[in-house]
Parts: C-alpha cells; structure tokens; sequence
C-alpha cells in the first residue's frame, strides 16, 4: 500500500479542478517515490473514504472517464477514485485548497491499496496533470 502527502504551493487554485484521467502506461525505470510514515487521509481504506463521503452532506459525486469524483465545497476538497481497471485500484487522491500564514496551497494526499509501482505511476500522473513537484 502507498500513502503520499505532498504539499504544493497553488499555482491557480482553478487548477484543482482541472481532471484528465486516462488510464497510463506504467513507467518502467524510475526509481521508487517515498511513502509517507502515516496516515495521509483520515480514513483507513479506499472503501471507507467513499462509504464517508457517500453519507456526508454537501458532498457531491460524479463520473470523470471513468473515475467517481467527490466534490466536498465546503471543505474545498475534491477526491478522486480510481475505477476497478485502473492499474492502481483501489486508489483515492485527495486534493485540498489550504490557507496557511496568508498562503494559499493545495495539498496532494494519495491513498492506493495496488502495487507500488501501480501507485507510483499514479502519483506522477496527478503530480503531472496538476503542474506539481513529486520529492525524490
């Protein structure tokens, strides 16, 4: 299982919004990302997350290629869950809106129950797709 929480400045906090999600080519390689020591979403499985968020009020769903997005506006979230052929599924990203000391970020939180390489590829996927830095 892989967790990873990045923290990325927002260049546009538009940019959030911005999903194109196509299943990709698993890379072969590239050296492996660095997991988080904990938790990186307050919910213990995929499966949990969405049980959560289906039963939250305010939350809105829909289907992006493929992909179940969860739109909760009042915490300025929006969730991403693989669907059942992606290569790194089950897997949820977590993508908030942050102000902190008068600035205003979005952090990366990815939750993936596949293989590692599977949410590796996953994780460079959204840091791609969103303009964001992965560390090394």
């Amino acid at each position: 299982m892989m967790i990873l929480r990045l923290k990325i400045a927002a260049r546009a906090v538009a940019g959030l919004l911005a999903v194109s999600l196509a299943a990709p080519a698993l890379a072969s390689g590239q050296s492996a990302l660095p997991e988080a020591s904990g938790p990186t979403i307050e919910y213990e499985t995929v499966a949990a997350a969405r049980e959560a968020l289906r039963s939250k009020g305010g939350v809105g769903f829909t289907i992006v290629n493929g992909w179940e997005v969860a739109t909760d506006e009042a915490a300025l979230t929006i969730w991403s869950f693989s669907p059942s052929d992606y290569p790194a599924y089950p897997a949820v990203v977590k993508r908030q809106v942050v102000e902190e000391g008068g600035q205003v970020s979005i952090t990366m939180s990815i939750h993936c129950e596949a293989s590692k390489s599977a949410c590796d590829e996953l994780a460079r996927t959204f840091a791609r797709m969103n303009d964001f830095e992965l560390p090394q």
